[in-house]
């Protein structure tokens, strides 16, 4: 019986700081940030990460879809899967990013694509708040 509570509780701890560590690599994962985006004229939009993809939702549609990665705790390469924007899918872009007070900032590491530049450039996103549902 002993041998079972140590097996449990080690397995418990193993699974808890691997779902930690997890969740800490990618701060962006599974958020909504709310903000202004330059696209070309400053308009309202919602950046909707998943754990690989952003939807930037423009008056309520999906106006662009990216794919991004991160290649290290401040920064996220992305390219456009499919969208309005002028940027072609091969053109990666790469910013640094700050979450700071639920607020996130982004600054051009490097982008051929100048539309995404211009629409990120100077913007503050906040953290949009969680919904709840209950039962």
């Amino acid at each position: 019986m002993k041998n079972v509570k140590n097996f449990l509780l080690t397995a418990f701890l193993f699974m808890s700081t691997v779902c930690f560590s997890q969740q800490s690599a990618n701060p962006l994962a599974n958020t909504e940030w709310n903000g202004i985006a330059n696209i070309p004229s400053p308009e309202e939009i919602t950046f909707k990460f998943s754990n690989d993809t952003i939807d930037l939702v423009f008056s309520g549609n999906v106006a662009e879809k990216m794919k991004y990665s991160l290649t290290d705790k401040e920064t996220i390469k992305l390219f456009k899967i499919e969208g309005n924007s002028p940027c072609d899918s091969a053109e990666e872009g790469s910013y640094k990013f700050v979450i700071k007070n639920d607020t996130l900032t982004f600054t051009n590491v490097e982008d051929a694509c100048m539309a995404r530049q211009m629409a990120f450039y100077g913007n503050v996103y906040k953290k949009a708040a969680t919904k709840t549902t209950s039962k």
